[in-house]
């Protein structure tokens, strides 16, 4: 009679342990399924509070982005189209200029030539169109370094390395890019929601007011066939402006060079600002055909393939010689005839 007592007693202690399990995993579950429904509306409800975990304090998150439907909502490095007529008359925008054919030059014409380089220096009165930093109606920067930029950019154009000027080397975008924004760098941000401390990739902005200068290589050739004395542009390289410490000018640099006949397709395409009448432009082709820009020798070809600055130390002097040297071409011409 003991024993069946006992095990009566057992199987109700064991019966009580079951059904206090149960209550407490249902217990457990409604709040667990209490607290996903209220993290689900949290979610759900872009105007809820977020909690700053490194403040505490309430943060309301910004309302989600709407998608760019429009041109006003596209990004700010992308072209901005003029969405009305800019002007009186609408332009037409299509750039289907071609360069000018050039005239053809057998060897055996080749009677005389001249290799020189000069510097156009866009600080000069003539040479303001270089500096011309302003969007025309399809929304494409006009500055010149822009335009020689987004064509490399867009590989409608090779750049070589300046380490000669006889373009051996071909020069890549992005060791440009780190040539004129720098490297580059690792810099901390903290989120303002979230209060997370993380490193951001950034890059300095390219600043156009630099480049000063430009370098261009041509040749002055007569042709004995037209006797006339002819020249071709052959390469074109922006000078970058070095400074001191102290803000003193140190040196320009060349960043790369362009062979100009490949660059005289996409020249063609772009106007020129003409500061004394809007309606009337003309390309940039026409510009260099046309030599509309000041320069000034720095270099012929020589023995000792050096510049004027190596054997001439004095600027006004320097002027002098290589207005010289443009005398002797242009007299050249002039001794070929006979009266």
């Amino acid at each position: 009679m003991r024993a069946v007592m006992l095990n009566r007693i057992g199987w109700c202690t064991m019966l009580l342990v079951m059904l206090a399990t149960a209550a407490e995993a249902q217990r457990r579950g409604g709040t667990t399924r209490r607290r996903t429904a209220t993290q689900r509306n949290a979610q759900q409800d872009p105007n809820a509070p977020v909690v700053n975990p490194a403040t505490g304090n309430a943060v309301a998150t910004p309302p989600p982005a709407a998608p760019p439907t429009t041109a006003a909502a596209a990004p700010v490095d992308t072209p901005r189209k003029s969405l009305r007529i800019d002007g009186v008359v609408e332009r037409n925008l299509a750039r289907e200029r071609v360069p000018i054919v050039y005239d053809y030059i057998r060897e055996d014409d080749r009677f005389w030539e001249k290799r020189v380089w000069q510097i156009i220096d866009v600080r000069e009165k003539i040479n303001l169109p270089f500096q011309y930093n302003v969007e025309d109606e399809a929304g494409t920067n006009q500055l010149f370094i822009n335009i020689l930029l987004n064509a490399i950019k867009n590989k409608e154009v090779e750049a070589f390395s300046p380490i000669d000027d006889r373009f051996t080397t071909i020069m890549p975008y992005d060791e440009i890019q780190k040539k004129v924004s720098g490297e580059e760098k690792q810099v901390r941000s903290i989120d303002p929601v979230t209060g997370e401390e993380k490193l951001v990739t950034t890059r300095d902005d390219f600043d156009p007011s630099t480049i000063r200068q430009y370098k261009i290589k041509e040749v002055w050739v007569f042709d004995k066939e037209a006797s006339a004395l002819k020249v071709r542009i052959l390469g074109i390289a922006p000078l970058m402006a070095r400074m001191n410490d102290d803000g003193s000018y140190r040196a320009s640099i060349p960043l790369f060079w362009v062979y100009y006949p490949d660059l005289r397709p996409i020249l063609a395409k772009y106007d020129v600002y003409n500061q004394n009448n809007d309606a009337s432009t003309i390309s940039w082709e026409d510009l260099f055909e046309m030599r509309f820009f000041g320069s000034y020798i720095v270099k012929e070809n020589n023995t000792y393939n050096r510049e004027i600055k190596d054997y001439i130390k004095d600027g006004v002097m320097r002027l002098l010689e290589g207005q010289a040297i443009k005398d002797r071409i242009f007299n050249k011409e002039q001794d070929l005839w006979q009266y």
